[in-house]
């Protein structure tokens, strides 16, 4: 079982490298990297959600040899639902399952405040409040000029985009949530329902906005329970 992992809004793919040492060993863990960014840092930014959609797609067609998952935190889990409908739409490749993390339903109103239009000290102000930036990177300006362009970026991508709210698909979700994350609250993860026509399933673990970090363990007992069917022999 292939478990792709899609970056979330500044993140790249060592940000998931935690993961790897909590799935059951029939689940690979392969995080992706988008332009920009890691592995990818010669490449020029994406600025759109259709952009950094098609080329996630490219990537996962290229890799895929069977059964696999989606997994994606924050811009990450918008951009893995509207991976799921292209590869199953365009491709015939649906997945055996989508993991959602830390983020709103799709179909969820756009504030009217763009943040990634703001000027530097207020846009980065305004991206801590996520806590997703490490202090070590906040005590570094080197750093900071580093990661500015490539959270502007994201956050462009996400705050600009139209969600059509598709049907929904015939595909198995779980939406997870830290029981203390300010920004997306259990009422916004329930959005995912309109995503799915089976019965969305809903996991509550303890920590903030990037709560994965401190419960990697019970995030891979989750995948590896919900993926398990999967694999075994119709």
């Amino acid at each position: 079982m292939q478990l792709f992992c899609i970056p979330y809004a500044g993140g790249n793919a060592y940000a998931y490298l935690g993961l790897t040492k909590h799935t059951d060993d029939f689940i690979q863990v392969i995080p992706l990297e988008s332009p920009g960014r890691g592995r990818r840092g010669q490449e020029p930014l994406l600025e759109t959600i259709a952009a950094l959609t098609d080329d996630l797609v490219s990537l996962i067609r290229s890799q895929v040899h069977g059964p696999f998952a989606l997994f994606g935190h924050s811009l990450g889990a918008y951009l893995a639902n509207l991976i799921s409908r292209r590869l199953m739409d365009e491709y015939h490749l649906p997945p055996c399952h989508l993991f959602v993390s830390g983020a709103a339903g799709p179909t969820r109103l756009k504030p009217a405040n763009l943040i990634h239009q703001l000027p530097k000290a207020d846009f980065l102000a305004e991206v801590g409040k996520y806590g997703g930036i490490p202090k070590a990177i906040l005590a570094h300006q080197e750093l900071i000029d580093y990661f500015e362009p490539i959270l502007r970026a994201d956050f462009k991508a996400i705050e600009t985009d139209h969600y059509p709210a598709p049907p929904p698909m015939d595909l198995g979700i779980t939406a997870m949530t830290g029981s203390l994350d300010t920004i997306v609250t259990l009422e916004l993860i329930r959005l995912w329902q309109a995503e799915t026509r089976r019965p969305l399933v809903i996991e509550s673990l303890p920590g903030d906005h990037f709560f994965i970090f401190e419960q990697w363990p019970r995030i891979g007992e989750i995948l590896s329970h919900t993926l398990r069917p999967c694999c075994r022999p119709s």
